[in-house]
């Protein structure tokens, strides 16, 4: 692509937190090949070093980017900082990088050009990432999330073939990214996406408080645009004990009830019925089993009207199958007289 016509664009790093890990985050940004970029941090109420360790490149930024800002404010979630991003962004693309994760130097200019060879039927182009642990050397994990040393055995060294590794799902194929896919479950890296910024903006953004940000914004995007998906790893995903789907996964669990509560509609209005019942109830399954979630936080997300509809809905659906294999029977011996 032509330096002089590239697209603008914005880049953001949400900061909470990880003094050890967000130099080397800035400077994954610093080090793009795709020279026509903005930046903005948001350091969201650390409680750390991480202010100390941001300001150590100030200048550095200042003089890589067209349009650099950092923000040290009072916490107000990632979905808030988001947001703010958003609000502040010029570009026509936006990406994001998590403060403890590591972008591949050809990340942006890979995707970017991906996308502006598809053009507008497409809000978003996605690479894969790697696992890394905390000290940044490459990982495996086996089929729980437990980093293995087995490279010849069921473990998965990139963030889609963990995600989709249980699931009857193609990533490489036409599947990739449609709501179908979705609404059983998120498999994209947020780390790993361009996104045409009107797109985002048209959506509204993030919902505040929401802690499954990414999965909801692609169901939203994936309503009305493609995704892209480029078969090449652009990023490095940091696993380590503080990443909130291991410290948080109860509540995670409750607010994808919640999530998938929303979109109920959409999908009986779509024919996704049958999916949408059998991730509800999957969910709301896990919630009761869990131990580490709360009564009161299990009875605040479930609704009973719908715990009642899945108990009918179980019995019909098995009534069904006995039904079904009577007949079967009944046939069989009426072909055998």
């Amino acid at each position: 692509m032509n330096p002089d016509k590239m697209p603008l664009v914005t880049a953001v790093i949400p900061l909470h937190n990880h003094e050890k890990y967000v130099v080397e985050s800035i400077r994954s940004i610093l080090n793009q090949t795709y020279r026509n970029i903005e930046l903005i941090v948001l350091n969201d109420g650390s409680k750390d070093h991480s202010d100390e360790m941001v300001l150590t490149l100030v200048e550095e930024c200042k003089r890589r980017f067209v349009r650099f800002e950092y923000i040290n404010q009072k916490n107000i979630g990632l979905s808030g900082s988001l947001n703010q991003a958003l609000a502040w962004a010029r570009g026509a693309y936006f990406t994001g990088t998590a403060s403890d994760d590591v972008d591949s130097p050809e990340k942006i200019e890979l995707l970017v050009d991906a996308l502006e060879a598809k053009g507008p039927t497409y809000a978003a182009a996605f690479g894969n990432a790697l696992f890394i642990d905390d000290s940044g050397q490459p990982i495996r994990l086996d089929k729980d999330g437990r980093v293995s040393d087995d490279s010849k055995g069921n473990t998965y060294d990139n963030f889609l073939d963990f995600y989709t590794h249980a699931r009857n799902l193609d990533y490489r194929g036409e599947a990739f990214g449609t709501y179908a896919s979705l609404i059983a479950g998120n498999y994209l890296p947020a780390i790993s996406i361009v996104a045409r910024t009107s797109v985002v903006a048209e959506v509204g953004g993030w919902t505040q408080g929401n802690m499954l940000e990414d999965w909801e914004m692609w169901l939203k995007l994936s309503k009305k645009s493609k995704f892209l998906y480029v078969d090449k790893p652009v990023s490095l995903y940091r696993w380590h004990e503080s990443n909130t789907m291991k410290t948080s996964r109860g509540k995670l669990r409750c607010e994808a009830l919640v999530l998938l509560a929303g979109e109920k509609r959409f999908c009986l209005e779509h024919g996704l019925a049958e999916t949408w019942r059998e991730e509800y109830a999957g969910t709301l399954s896990l919630i009761m089993k869990d131990k580490n979630v709360p009564f009161s936080m299990k009875v605040s997300v479930i609704d009973f009207r719908e715990v009642w509809s899945f108990f009918s809905w179980s019995i019909r659906r098995i009534a069904r199958r006995v039904v079904g294999r009577i007949m079967a029977r009944v046939s069989h011996r009426k072909w055998n007289e």
